[in-house]
């Protein structure tokens, strides 16, 4: 009887052995694929997040600076001032604009509710955007 049992476990060791590996080598490449797609779902969220963020705390720059930090007459502060406010504006714009892309970026993931044809996401879109995004991530 323990000769049988020995015989029987010769024969079905290479056996499973070759049944796990089997199943193993059909299912690696699916797992590499899904876990790369996932790893590329939370960094598309994290860019969006990030991005929508930024172009949000870019819309209060700030203003007046007052001539105590410049060191200079009513003149240079009221150009610095200008040049100040110019320089926020175009960084806003800038990061509204990477918001976007970041966030059209989403799409094969994601389908943002909102108007992304326009050149600004407005204040109560954004965030409403932020808070399906920290959702839906």
């Amino acid at each position: 009887m323990g000769e049988i049992v020995a015989g029987a476990v010769a024969w079905v060791t290479p056996i499973a052995g070759l049944v796990g590996a089997f199943v193993g080598a059909s299912l690696s490449p699916w797992l590499t694929s899904h876990l790369s797609w996932r790893r590329t779902r939370k960094e598309a969220f994290n860019q969006a997040i990030s991005a929508l963020r930024i172009a949000q705390v870019a819309r209060y720059f700030p203003t007046g600076a007052h001539a105590t930090y410049l060191g200079g007459d009513a003149a240079a502060v009221e150009a610095y001032n200008l040049r100040l406010r110019e320089r926020s504006i175009d960084r806003y714009i800038d990061a509204m604009s990477e918001a976007k892309v970041a966030l059209a970026a989403l799409e094969p993931f994601y389908k943002v509710r909102g108007d992304l044809d326009s050149w600004e996401i407005t204040e109560p879109d954004a965030e409403r955007i932020m808070r399906e995004l920290l959702r839906a991530r």
